[in-house]
């Protein structure tokens, strides 16, 4: 695949698109002050309670069986300290991300989509700690977000997508290959383009870009590596239904493993599928708290 050719594929369904969802401004203020080590806790709150939907969604989530608090939390502030700025910055971001495409109408299930988004997020958080990455939670948020330019295409070349859907269901042709001989392009490419224009940091853009295609890499070939491979193993535990399907390991995929082993500070398994098949241990909880989550940041 070309991938200059597929970026101009790409850039063109973005040419006369003029209701992109955008990230409130409240929320970027918000995000830039978590992200600021000497933000004080009291300076965050405020600007959180100016918005009464952001402020409820922060103390649903620290209320909710996730986090199992002894007594409830009722103050932004608490919620704030007891989380974490990291954490709610994560959750503040995904679930705008989440509410930017919850009214636009796809050719497929889109609870099924944001559910696989998640586990892939959970996932990659796991294997970043046992592989020693150092910042658990960006492999998180980037693992939610891998996937975005799915829904661009989904509503915004509807009739085609969902026509290209069915086309390889009960296939092993996965989303990825289909989207190429469909549009020319994928959704690696279109949400390149999404997260250039939501300004995303340039290291979520290259993993965005690359989580099919591992050794082309090139900002932080590890956080690919574990977004590549954390996409992988929900995909062969039918997280994602229709949307897309698993298959056997490909170039991508060994390339991430040889990039774990290469960069990992902890003893790994022998093997890739030895590696996977370590992770199924986790599986079933991840999901529960995966579906907690998600219901949690969709209620409001």
């Amino acid at each position: 695949m070309d991938k200059v050719a597929m970026m101009i594929k790409a850039r063109k369904l973005f040419k006369d698109i003029s209701d992109l969802p955008t990230i409130p401004a409240i929320v970027s203020k918000v995000v830039s002050l978590l992200e600021d080590q000497d933000a004080a806790p009291d300076d965050i709150a405020d600007l959180i309670l100016s918005d009464q939907v952001l402020a409820a969604r922060v103390i649903r989530v620290v209320n909710s069986p996730l986090y199992r608090t002894n007594n409830s939390i009722v103050s932004v502030k608490r919620a704030l300290l007891f989380l974490g700025f990291k954490s709610v910055r994560e959750m503040i971001l995904t679930s705008y991300f989440v509410d930017g495409f919850k009214k636009k109408e796809q050719p497929f299930d889109m609870k099924m989509f944001w559910i696989h988004s998640f586990s892939v997020g959970a996932i990659s958080r796991r294997i970043s700690t046992m592989v020693g990455y150092p910042d658990s939670e960006k492999a998180y948020l980037v693992g939610i977000l891998h996937d975005i330019g799915k829904v661009f295409l989904g509503h915004y070349c509807k009739e085609e997508y969902g026509l290209m859907l069915t086309n390889i269901s009960n296939t092993s042709q996965t989303t990825h290959e289909a989207e190429y001989e469909f549009f020319g392009t994928t959704h690696c490419e279109v949400g390149l383009c999404l997260a250039q224009r939501w300004n995303f940091p340039s290291v979520y853009c290259d993993v965005i870009s690359h989580h099919h295609s591992s050794e082309m890499a090139t900002e932080d070939p590890l956080l690919t590596a574990i977004v590549s491979l954390a996409d992988f193993y929900c995909l062969s535990h039918v997280t994602a239904s229709s949307v897309a399907q698993a298959s056997i390991p490909g170039p991508s995929e060994e390339n991430a493993w040889e990039v774990l082993v290469k960069y990992s500070t902890a003893p790994l398994a022998a093997c890739l599928e030895h590696f996977l098949s370590d992770l199924d241990e986790e599986y079933e909880s991840i999901s529960r708290e995966v579906d907690i989550l998600f219901n949690t940041m969709t209620m409001i």
